[in-house]
Parts: structure tokens; sequence; C-alpha cells
């Protein structure tokens, strides 16, 4: 996932984001050195997240030490963007109106043979 843009964050994921740095900030200066497993369960305590999201926070801190690194992210795609092609989403969408959307409609497996055939 991709760091959100600023005009995307709104003022509490902003203001949790900026909880989570001080925390961190914290942590980092009580354990300078290597952190241990305890330490970090500690943190994530703190951080009311899971063992592996304090983890997944201190590492990405550690790298850009900015506040924008804890925001939270969506998962997933972002609206808009598409895994296909134009062409690859064409050929679904026809595939679909030609074969699937029937009263009578195919399994997927005879979608797939009917289509691959007309293609």
């Amino acid at each position: 996932m991709s760091e959100p843009l600023p005009d995307e964050i709104d003022d509490d994921l902003w203001d949790e984001a900026h909880r989570r740095a001080e925390v961190i900030r914290e942590f980092l200066k009580r354990n300078p050195g290597q952190s241990t497993a305890a330490n970090v369960a500690d943190l994530s305590a703190e951080l009311d997240l899971s063992q592996a999201s304090a983890y997944r926070l201190l590492k990405l801190f550690r790298e850009s030490g900015t506040v924008m690194s804890l925001v939270d992210r969506k998962p997933g795609r972002r609206t808009g963007h598409r895994a296909l092609d134009t062409e690859r989403e064409k050929i679904i969408s026809s595939a679909i109106k030609t074969y699937y959307l029937k009263p009578t409609r195919p399994s997927v497996a005879q979608l797939v043979r009917g289509h691959c055939q007309v293609v």
C-alpha cells in the first residue's frame, strides 16, 4: 500500500498517527538498541495493536521518521484503480453481458469455455 496524500487524511487518522509517533518516539528513547519481543509486546499494548502491527509501525517509523508513515491506510486498491488493462476489462464485461446476464445462467466453467471459443 502506498502512503496517502495529505489531503486524503481526515483529522482523526492524523491525530492517531501523531499519538502513535509520540508513543514510538518514547519507546525508541527507552529502547535505543535492538528491540526485544517483550519490549514490542509492551509497545503493542500501549498502541492497542497486535504485535505484528507494532513491529510494522516500528519498522516504518525507523525507516522514514515521519508521522505520515504511521497514518492508517485503507486496505486494497485505491478508488478508481484497475488491476486489468482496458482491453481485458472490455473482454470480461462483454462475456458477462453476452453469456451470463440471462435468465438461465451458465456455470462459471461454461462461461469461460463459451467465451474462450468466441475470442
